[in-house]
């Protein structure tokens, strides 16, 4: 095990090793494979699928596998993706950070673009020169161990500071400023947002007293700043977020305190969220979220989130960098999932035993006994009554929890490589059972689940997964109410390896893409395999939490990259949500990589996706979760899957040799209400189409089917993997139904493009679908679907409907 010394502050996830030099930009040019046996690419394959109606799960399928996961990656994810803070290092954290830094404050610019100064923190820098003298002082407003406030001694002159900062000025020009202030000598400061070049857009001149004040005020901009924000890893995208400079200055003769500001939205929901996040995990029917991690969650604690703001400390994101002002903490990620129609889902991390140097960061089964207490105690008990005096006197019931995010990875603070040591403790560690029986004691209608491997990873660093299952199965069996895991495919990292991989196997990078897209085939398999584990071991109602999931492997320089922003990414997640509804007896609960709206900053911070919502891999997700919405049940029905397909050959340290997988990969549901029948289809053939048929029972012969396709724009072949640029309207994919009845002998044939994924609706009851029209996919800035901001006239931001239906089937 690793210890936790100064020495491993630099521990980071896995997936900060992505590769970025390998992942293409926007319109690379798409590689081909040459005589490759494997793909049975002609102009269009053949695939069947065939359903069984005499098997169906005897479960409905559950709502929850539309999660998303929110993690505090940096400062951009949380502030202002999900909370609306404009302003990084709110409370000048007192520490030097160099360019290099990981763990520094971020910021949306490039960190060399930003004036550095000894005595200003960053990324705030220093206004005025000769005569302006800067220092950083002790026990300001926001008076918490970790924070100073900024002092500015002015002799004759004007000077003050400020921070370049993206606001969303394509929703909202309103902004609401907050910022405490004391003086002396100077009678007014100046409040000010300019554009980059010094014009100034909105301004308002506060008075100051010798003591503390805080003011509040709303800055309206002028106008836009015309200087768009671009960001993206993989691809530079023009997003309709604007760049600005928040300013604070005053003249004269004088000194000047500041302390604790934030910089707010005015169209914030609730004065605290993003409306975009919230108005797109609604559109998209996400059902759950995930939090507070991720890597985030081994090194939270939650005591540090709760309470006045001025009184929270600002921490090191010890997995992502940055520092985090706890403004979004327990209350604020309930309240969310409240606005939101969210099931809440809260994560204890395991880190028992850190060093001296993040002994804040320690969590013990009391630290997680005390936050189910404080969430769902009465106000009679400690925890409950500490909740009441913050403003939430009802308890909040939350059901769902977890002990532990990848604690077998060498990325993860606290992990361990021993089993035994995470299930049943050692001399040096507490073990998942005590964390559980604190939390029993508690609350015994809670569940809690432990912290499980995916069965098919296999890499060097890590614990092999079925002695790690196997010996949580044996050690915490009559505690485990389920297994959280994950499955990220990072493709094989190596070049001399893909090489090999190629040589091997007559392949080239379009085929690697076809094995990795090919891959949730396997994941079923995966599943199967762990849930007859489960039975060997006699674990009963065994349940699996699919927490995270994605695919961002490494490829070839200027080879075509699956990714999220891609249609093949989009297909990857058809493919997963299909097993995950194959396996629905078991896989209970599912969360993709990430929420929707993302503000990542930009390449240097080395973030591998891009913050453009109308990513594909989003868009499937909301075409899949559409059909949940309502309160009717669905139930898994049987298929089988047949004709084209190819061999998935053992590619890197998560794939395995599997013989004879069918291009085209589908899933089928019936509502029991009004015996609808639903299938979803995706072909993972990047060369060609498939033709499909699909033999459906004789009760649904010519009945009305409502056939909804999302396919690339792209016509060429093999597929471009283009990225989604543009935020006003989907650029890499269309979107488009059509009326049609299933044939006579209850077949139905289409055609199904490279990557499309298709969502067929067939009706035997009310002679239509019941959900035609409802295709779940955000239109985007420009869609029909968009509120019209009075802002500016451009945006389509506001608080989600009140008439928002109802989801979810009484399990939530």
């Amino acid at each position: 095990m690793t210890s936790n010394t100064d020495d491993n502050r630099g521990i980071v996830s896995r997936r900060r090793f992505l590769a970025l030099q390998s992942m293409v930009v926007a319109g690379a040019a798409t590689g081909t494979a040459v005589g490759n046996p494997h793909t049975g690419s002609a102009d269009e394959i053949q695939n069947t699928v065939s359903l069984n109606l005499a098997e169906r799960t005897e479960a409905a399928v559950s709502d929850q596998l539309f999660g998303r996961l929110c993690e505090h990656y940096e400062s951009g994810t949380i502030y202002p993706g999900i909370y609306s803070e404009h302003v990084t290092n709110n409370s000048f954290y007192p520490r030097e950070w160099s360019e290099d830094d990981h763990f520094g404050p971020k910021t949306f610019f490039d960190p060399g673009s930003i004036d550095r100064h000894e005595n200003v923190p960053f990324p705030w820098e220093p206004v005025g020169d000769s005569g302006v003298a800067f220092e950083q002082r002790e026990a300001g407003v926001a008076a918490v161990e970790t924070t100073d406030y900024q002092r500015i001694a002015i002799e004759d002159a004007r000077g003050g500071i400020s921070q370049k900062i993206v606001l969303p000025d394509f929703r909202t020009l309103g902004y609401d400023l907050s910022f405490s202030v004391r003086g002396d000598g100077l009678e007014t400061i100046t409040a000010a947002i300019t554009t980059l070049d010094g014009e100034t857009l909105a301004a308002t001149d506060v008075a100051v007293a010798d003591d503390w004040n805080r003011h509040e005020v709303t800055l309206k901009l002028a106008e836009e700043s015309g200087d768009q924000y671009v960001a993206g890893s993989v691809a530079d995208v023009e997003t309709p977020y604007g760049k600005y400079v928040l300013e604070f200055t005053a003249e004269g003769s004088g000194r000047v305190d500041f302390d604790w500001i934030m910089l707010r939205a005015d169209d914030a929901i609730n004065g605290k969220f993003n409306p975009s996040t919230v108005e797109l995990m609604r559109e998209q029917n996400a059902t759950w979220l995930k939090w507070p991690g991720g890597n985030f969650t081994s090194q939270y604690n939650w005591r540090d989130g709760i309470g006045p703001l001025d009184e929270r400390p600002m921490r090191f994101n010890h997995a992502w960098g940055g520092v985090d002002p706890n403004y979004f903490g327990t209350d604020e990620y309930l309240e969310l999932c409240e606005v939101a129609d969210l099931t809440p889902r809260l994560t204890v991390g395991w880190w028992d035993n850190p060093g001296e140097w993040a002994a804040e960061r320690q969590i013990l089964p009391k630290d997680a006994a005390d936050w189910v207490e404080y969430c769902n105690g009465s106000t009679d008990t400690e925890m409950g009554a500490l909740r009441a005096e913050n403003g939430h006197p009802e308890p909040y019931d939350i059901e769902h929890w977890e002990v532990g995010n990848e604690v077998w990875g060498p990325w993860q603070r606290g992990h361990t490589a021993d089993p035994s040591e995470y299930a049943s403790g050692s001399a040096e560690r507490i073990g998942f059972n005590e964390y559980y029986d604190a939390m029993m004691a508690v609350d015994d209608s809670i569940t809690v689940l432990a912290d499980g491997m995916d069965p098919g990873y296999n890499e060097s660093n890590t614990p092999d997964p079925a002695e790690w299952n196997s010996t949580l199965f044996e050690e915490s069996g009559d505690r485990l109410d389920g297994l959280d895991l994950h499955r990220y495919n990072w493709g094989i990292e190596s070049q001399a390896e893909r090489d090999a991989w190629y040589d091997e196997n007559d392949a080239g990078p379009i085929d690697y893409n076809e094995v990795l897209l090919m891959f949730p085939t396997q994941f079923g398999v995966l599943m199967d395999e762990l849930s007859a584990e489960a039975a060997d071991a006699d674990i009963e109602n065994f349940r699996i939490n699919v927490g995270e999931y994605g695919l961002f492997p490494s490829v070839d320089e200027g080879a075509p990259y699956p990714g999220p922003e891609t249609m093949p990414g989009g297909s990857y997640i058809s493919g997963m949500l299909n097993s995950f509804i194959r396996q629905s007896e078991t896989v209970v609960e599912a969360s993709q990589t990430w929420v929707p709206v993302r503000m990542f900053p930009p390449e240097f911070t080395e973030a591998p996706p891009d913050p453009n919502p109308l990513a594909p891999a989003g868009s499937v997700f909301g075409l899949y979760s559409a059909v949940f919405e309502t309160n009717a049940e669905w139930h898994a029905i049987d298929l089988d899957v047949g004709g084209a397909g190819r061999t998935i050959p053992d590619t890197g340290p998560r794939i395995r040799h599997m013989a004879d997988v069918p291009y085209v990969d589908a899933a089928a549901i019936q509502n029991t209400r009004g015996k609808e029948l639903c299938v979803f289809l995706t072909n993972r053939n990047l060369r060609g189409s498939s033709e499909v048929t699909i033999d459906l029972p004789e009760e649904y012969a010519g009945k009305p089917v409502a056939i909804t396709r999302h396919r690339a724009t792209a016509s060429e072949r093999p597929l471009p993997h283009d990225f989604q640029e543009s935020w006003e309207e989907p650029d890499v994919y269309e979107v488009d139904h059509a009326i049609e009845s299933v044939d006579h002998d209850g077949s139905l044939t289409l055609e199904v493009g490279p990557a499309a994924v298709v969502r067929l609706l067939v009706d035997n009851d009310h002679g239509r679908p019941d959900t035609v029209g409802d295709d779940g996919v955000w239109s985007g800035l420009n869609g029909s679907e968009c509120e019209h901001h009075p802002g500016n006239g451009k945006g389509h931001g506001g608080p989600p409907s009140d008439s928002h239906d109802q989801r979810g089937s009484g399990k939530r």
